[in-house]
């Protein structure tokens, strides 16, 4: 059963305006990033967040909801000059635009999508709040390599070390 019972026709309408709006404001990211100070392109992308907010809370998306509210009042925040825009803030920008792009995709399977993780909510609230975030998403740690054993030595263990037990 579809947690959108009913409205199948709204969230596909959705999906497909969105989904454009969304991918406008990942090519308005990247061009954000060389001129972090352009007071129209911060409008621009402040209002892609609040149209997909908009759209998610007629579908009562409530993670969408949530996480949209936020990113929103971030841009709204840079846009005011209440924020400057920072690598670090940049990185929790980029982080919640792929948890958006993720939730598009419980969305066109008609599942609701779960809530974005804690870390990056938080990071957004740091943001908000003036502070320094936190990353928003825990680096995946490579895997430990194990040790390597030497190469064994052709030549002969000498007598004092004991014997070559190889």
């Amino acid at each position: 059963m579809s947690a959108f019972e009913g409205m199948e026709e709204m969230l596909q309408d959705f999906l497909m305006e969105a989904g454009d709006m969304l991918s406008d404001v990942d090519n308005k990211l990247v061009v954000l990033e060389k001129s972090p100070n352009d007071r129209e392109l911060l409008n621009v992308i402040f209002r892609g967040f609040h149209t997909i907010k908009g759209g998610a809370g007629f579908l009562n998306a409530t993670p969408l909801v949530e996480l949209c509210h936020r990113t929103e009042n971030l841009f709204d925040k840079l846009r005011n000059a209440e924020l400057t825009l920072t690598p670090e803030i940049m990185d929790v920008i980029l982080a919640a635009t792929g948890i958006v792009r993720d939730m598009f995709g419980a969305l066109a399977q008609a599942r609701m999508p779960d809530p974005a993780e804690p870390e990056i909510l938080n990071a957004l609230d740091a943001v908000l709040s003036g502070e320094t975030p936190v990353a928003p998403v825990a680096q995946q740690e490579a895997p430990k390599a194990e040790p390597v054993p030497a190469p064994a030595s052709s030549a002969p263990a000498s007598d004092e070390n004991g014997p070559d037990w190889r």
